[in-house]
């Protein structure tokens, strides 16, 4: 079964990405076989301007100092898991998880050490580091680890420029062993990967250009990052992994980019121009209190909310020094965006759906079975949400990732998209027919997935959203020949749901509650209460449900299709879902 999921997702890979793929293997393989070694060239830094001169940090910040002075005692806490180290630090510790590893290797801690002036705690940590990684394997030189701990360490170059002006010794060590960071990176490209792990590589290749004066590291560099930027960044600004959380990772590095060759370089214009589109696109789906809807593999982040780039404060007020304004999200409807995107949004509501495509062809990484699938929050409070992604391996990644953890529908218990293996995806569901919808005062969007059409008796799955005046109506259509059994699921936030939304359903009578997980980020998860509507019988098979804010409405559908919903008001509202 393994190899039929391997094969179907090998189909969605061009061949040069194969190719890349199987040097790279072969190049560890060679290493690990013949034990090779780290050897730094005898490279000396160039005068250059840092990334952070001039910025505006809190000196002092208690939260930084504290994180800093746990490090010192080699206490590090990272995914919400916390690890002590008695004398040297395990690079190579297998009780952790891999990702949690990764975040120990990628020395992003550099900034909290800086601002607490633990020069001793840095040094020590290189030199351990350096004693622990001798030879070219592991989690420590895989090429996305290299290339954060490369740029991490130009910082502290800069930042502890004093402490090493008087260790000349050490210093000689740092600038080499970066040096010789920047050259792994350049001979071990992610083509195989691309994505964000790529323009993290470019990211290292750009400052090791410019630090060192490489010219064809630079270049390099440069070159790929352009061709990276036209692919990744979707003519509405969505980075193509189409993942809000990795949006916001990819935007934050264009914007170092940015800085970084403004002050010692020039910014051309293509970066300039991505980077405006994709801080218009973060604006349009952050939700209130700054809050990314969960889609995909999003994590909310307590360090690094989307605020710091879309009120452009703190250390980021002085990476987006253009003068043009970052336009404002549309205040009430939106259409549907390239991307597939639906946005909208009133004085009390905020909703965001998926009608896009599950993932890029060449990245299935990050991707769910969660198309149609969609977020709802009333009055600043999530109360309809994705149920996020809990870890980066295992069988949680594989619950979280199905089908069933999303509100979209799941026909015959099998997943929409076949993911599997953690970071992979076999036969993926493909929109079609997407349009966007005004219907007597409603307004929406209508489609149909062919993600079932695999099955022994195909399905296509269509799918109305229609809003107004506080009302979300979901119609659900299963068409095809033959009899169906179909499940549709509510993730109801732990909190906020139920005290702020009630729903009504039409079309079936099976409802029930079961529980759910609700996992806002890596190594947390809370239960939740998700309602659960079955329907069974012949196709075409219709049923779905209507939330509205505070108090239930009454449902009817009439044999020709006719959805009348009564409020208690008295308010009668009509709409007749259009037919094929």
């Amino acid at each position: 079964m393994r190899l039929l999921l391997f094969y179907r997702t090998l189909q969605y890979l061009p061949a040069a990405q194969v190719r890349a793929r199987l040097r790279l293997l072969v190049k560890r393989r060679w290493r690990r076989l013949f034990g090779t070694k780290f050897s730094p060239p005898k490279m000396e830094a160039r005068a250059h301007q840092p990334l952070w001169t001039g910025l505006n940090f809190a000196p002092r910040d208690p939260a930084r100092i504290a994180r800093a002075q746990a490090i010192a005692e080699n206490r590090f806490s990272f995914l919400e898991k916390d690890r002590k180290y008695e004398g040297e630090v395990d690079w190579h510790d297998a009780t952790v998880p891999q990702l949690w590893r990764y975040h120990l290797h990628y020395f992003d801690y550099v900034l909290d050490l800086a601002l607490a002036g633990e020069f001793a705690t840095f040094k020590r940590l290189v030199q351990s580091w350096l004693r622990g990684n001798v030879q070219l394997v592991g989690d420590g030189w895989h090429p996305y680890t290299v290339s954060l701990r490369a740029v991490n360490w130009c910082h502290a170059m800069l930042a502890f420029q004093r402490e090493l002006d008087q260790d000349s010794a050490f210093r000689t060590e740092l600038v080499r062993a970066i040096a010789g960071h920047v050259r792994f990176v350049y001979n071990n490209l992610e083509l195989d990967v691309r994505g964000n792990h790529l323009l993290e590589n470019l990211r290292a290749l750009i400052w090791g250009g410019i630090v060192f004066g490489e010219e064809r590291w630079l270049k390099r560099g440069m070159e790929l990052l352009e061709t990276e930027v036209a692919t990744q960044v979707l003519p509405d600004g969505c980075h193509f992994e189409r993942a809000p959380g990795y949006h916001l990772i990819v935007l934050r590095d264009l914007l170092e980019i940015r800085l970084f060759l403004q002050r010692n370089r020039t910014s051309p214009a293509w970066l300039d121009e991505a980077v405006s589109r994709m801080l218009e696109f973060l604006k349009r789906i952050t939700g209130p209190e700054d809050r990314l809807p969960l889609f995909k593999d999003t994590v909310l982040s307590r360090d690094f909310p989307p605020s710091e780039l879309l009120a452009l404060r703190t250390f980021y007020r002085a990476l987006v020094q253009w003068n043009e304004p970052v336009p404002e999200p549309p205040k009430l409807i939106a259409p549907i965006l390239p991307s597939g995107w639906v946005i909208a949004r009133d004085p009390r509501a905020f909703i965001v759906a998926d009608y896009g495509k599950p993932c890029p062809d060449e990245l299935p990484a990050h991707a769910h079975a969660d198309m149609f699938s969609y977020e709802l929050t009333i009055d600043g409070k999530p109360c309809i949400v994705d149920s996020g992604v809990f870890e980066y391996s295992g069988l949680w990644r594989n619950k979280f990732r199905g089908t069933a953890a999303h509100n979209t529908v799941e026909v015959n218990d099998q997943n929409q998209s076949e993911v599997w293996g953690s970071f992979r995806v076999a036969r993926r569901a493909k929109p079609k027919n997407v349009r966007w919808l005004a219907l007597d005062g409603w307004y929406g969007v209508e489609g149909e997935h062919d993600g079932y059409e695999r099955l022994r008796t195909p399905v296509t799955h269509r799918r109305t959203l229609l809003w107004r005046d506080g009302l979300l109506l979901v119609v659900d259509e299963l068409l095809g020949d033959g009899s169906v059994r179909a499940k549709s699921r509510i993730h109801c936030h732990p909190e906020n749901a139920q005290d702020v939304t009630k729903v009504t359903v039409f079309g079936t009578r099976a409802v029930k509650e079961e529980q759910g997980w609700y996992s806002e980020r890596f190594g947390e998860k809370r239960e939740a209460p998700v309602l659960l509507l079955e329907a069974s019988g012949p196709m075409p098979l219709v049923f779905g449900y209507c939330v509205a804010r505070g108090t239930a409405v009454a449902v009817t559908r009439e044999p020709s299709g006719e959805l009348t919903i009564e409020e208690p008001s008295g308010a009668i509202h009509t709409v007749t879902v259009p037919r094929p």
